[in-house]
């Protein structure tokens, strides 16, 4: 069990765990010299049947609230301390609001220093206490008088501690290994050295770990756990990892240590909002208490949900609870829950995007799997949802096979869509193709956006499977074969010779227009006739391509992204088309139209088949 002291400056923690432990959790020189807890101390208490409870103890004073906020992470118990002749003061009523909003299990308080003070006083301080407590979630919890100096108390205490450790419930070890870092140092002998206590999973000698948000890549040397040596660490311990391959200065309190496995970290952050009654919550800067960290990020508040945007990358989980403060006044403005920790960068507000978020709020992952199968996007991208829920490989594989779904590449990424609903979607595009070919039988088919396809994958699908056919950037049924009218037929053989123009490049419609003695516009009415019969595509309002000479376009396009997986520049596309820069501009913007090619930045390369 992992216990977190709380409460007041001076109100008597460290002399609790003292009296506790025997260990003294002031170790810097300015605290000794102060008298006062300025970070966290650690110390341990023999528990029964060989365990140990593990006491964080956290510094009171106002000034040093981070550091306090750091020490009450991933605890179990939270152990506040009110001394009998104060009484709650302002740091025990912030310690509990941050206990509260963090989400801590359970608390037991501890009235300390009664040696000091009459049975009356002890008493009404009891009373005031369970007056604060009321006021929060906490409400009854146990108040016990006690004085380290005395000894009062002290063995009731221990005996109570122990009763609570032994019903606290074993934490899922299957779970991924989390850790955030509280405190990084060398020691000799071993190298750099991170503590913190392990928030799920497991962790043993000679595994290979990440340092997020920086991606760092470590071993294991050795490891100790609940101050023991130890050949492995389980969460709900604390543990201090030896780390091989990395160096003083690359660790620092408010990293994140995870397994090898992909872990989000992105400089975005989703959250469903917790406000406080009086509190203003203001677009702009805002100081966010986040795991053992502290970041300064700008708010943009979206009613009940907010995007926090950081100045460097963060790690954080799907339901990871943290804090925000005013950064002028430091005062605790709300607390918020991770609803998405890598969040798509543009479309914040917008009534799809907010959907998604009243859809994961609230929700465990399981929950959160079956409702974005069932509402808004009815689809799951199945590398963010394993990330953003820190779920091994085999957990996401028992949510999927648990389920009839069906698997799909959506820009390069697995997505999974209920088999039901991508069968509905695949018949109702085919349906669609077949009634534009009824009302519009003289044109080739409809583009899949005027087809209302909603996915790529499901028009790779349907031409896959010889259903559907592509021509150029349109759709028709494999039987389909749209017919002109007999002057345009005619027409088309006057055409038909000129349009293969010089090479891959296209004739302008002023130059048929010479060529054949023809108005302009003219020439671009039948050409747009053509058009819709399939007989030419229109890559821009002057040019008209052949279909194979488009095939040649697109086999030219394919040449190059195999040969440049991170994509092809439009340049090379230029010197091997000889097409020139303008004419290659908009060819290379028909085939990102047509959906034969995916822009990227300045790079281009060709759209992976579903």
């Amino acid at each position: 069990m992992i216990v977190a002291t709380a409460g007041h400056v001076d109100h008597g923690k460290t002399s609790l765990v003292r009296a506790l432990t025997g260990e003294d959790t002031d170790r810097l020189p300015e605290e000794k010299r102060r008298g006062m807890s300025i970070d966290l101390g650690f110390a341990y208490l023999p528990a029964a049947h060989g365990a140990r409870i593990a006491f964080v103890d956290v510094p009171g004073h106002e000034r040093f609230v981070r550091n306090m906020t750091a020490g009450v992470q991933g605890i179990d118990l939270a152990l506040l301390v009110v001394a009998a002749d104060d009484g709650p003061m302002p740091q025990t009523r912030e310690h509990l609001q941050i206990l509260e909003r963090l989400g801590a299990p359970a608390l037991l308080a501890v009235l300390s220093k009664v040696d000091r003070v009459s049975p009356e006083r002890a008493a009404e301080a009891a009373r005031e206490t369970a007056a604060v407590l009321a006021q929060t979630r906490f409400a009854g919890a146990e108040i016990l008088p006690m004085s380290p100096i005395t000894g009062e108390g002290m063995p009731e205490l221990r005996a109570r501690l122990e009763a609570i450790a032994a019903g606290v419930a074993p934490r899922r070890t299957a779970q991924r290994l989390r850790m955030h870092v509280d405190r990084a140092f060398v020691i000799d002998g071993l190298g750099l050295t991170v503590t913190g206590t392990v928030l799920s999973g497991a962790v043993a000698a000679g595994d290979e770990i990440q340092l997020l948000p920086r991606g760092l890549r470590a071993r294991v040397r050795s490891l100790r756990a609940d101050s023991g040596e130890a050949g492995h660490a389980l969460a709900g311990q604390r543990c201090a990892l030896a780390l091989h391959g990395l160096a003083r200065g690359d660790a620092e309190r408010g990293d994140t240590v995870v397994d090898a496995a992909p872990a989000p970290v992105s400089r975005l952050l989703d959250v469903a909002l917790d406000s406080i009654a009086g509190a203003k919550l203001k677009d702009g800067a805002i100081s966010v208490h986040l795991g053992t960290a502290q970041h300064a990020a700008r708010l943009r508040n979206l009613g009940a949900f907010a995007r926090l945007a950081f100045a460097t990358e963060v790690c954080a989980l799907a339901g990871d609870r943290l804090l925000l403060r005013d950064p002028g006044s430091q005062k605790l403005v709300a607390s918020a829950t991770v609803l998405d920790p890598m969040p798509p960068e543009r479309g914040a507000a917008k009534p799809q995007r907010l959907e998604v978020l009243e859809i994961l709020s609230g929700r465990s992952a399981e929950e959160a799997f079956e409702a974005l199968l069932d509402t808004g996007p009815r689809l799951v991208d199945a590398a963010w949802f394993a990330a953003a829920y820190h779920l091994p490989e085999a957990e996401l594989g028992r949510i999927e096979q648990s389920r009839s779904l069906a698997a799909f590449q959506q820009r390069g990424r697995r997505h999974l869509m209920r088999k039901t609903d991508w069968d509905a979607q695949c018949q109702a595009l085919e349906r669609a193709v077949a009634e534009w070919h009824r009302a519009h039988p003289d044109t080739v088919g409809p583009k899949p956006t005027e087809a209302g396809a909603p996915l790529p994958a499901i028009v790779e699908a349907l031409v896959e499977q010889g259903k559907l056919l592509r021509d150029g950037a349109c759709l028709r049924q494999p039987g389909h074969v749209p017919v002109l009218s007999r002057a345009d037929e005619a027409l088309w053989q006057r055409f038909a010779p000129l349009l293969p123009g010089e090479g891959l490049r296209a004739p302008r419609v002023h130059e048929l227009s010479t060529l054949l003695s023809m108005e302009p516009k003219a020439v671009t009415d039948f050409l747009n006739r053509a058009a819709r019969a399939g007989r030419v595509h229109r890559v821009a309002a002057n040019r008209y391509f052949l279909p194979e000479t488009i095939g040649k376009l697109v086999a030219l396009a394919a040449e190059l992204s195999a040969a440049h997986p991170e994509g092809f520049p439009a340049r090379e596309y230029r010197d091997r088309s000889a097409l020139g820069r303008n004419l290659t501009i908009e060819v290379l913007e028909y085939l990102d139209q047509a959906g034969y090619t995916r822009r990227a930045g300045d790079l281009r390369r060709m759209r992976e088949p579903a």
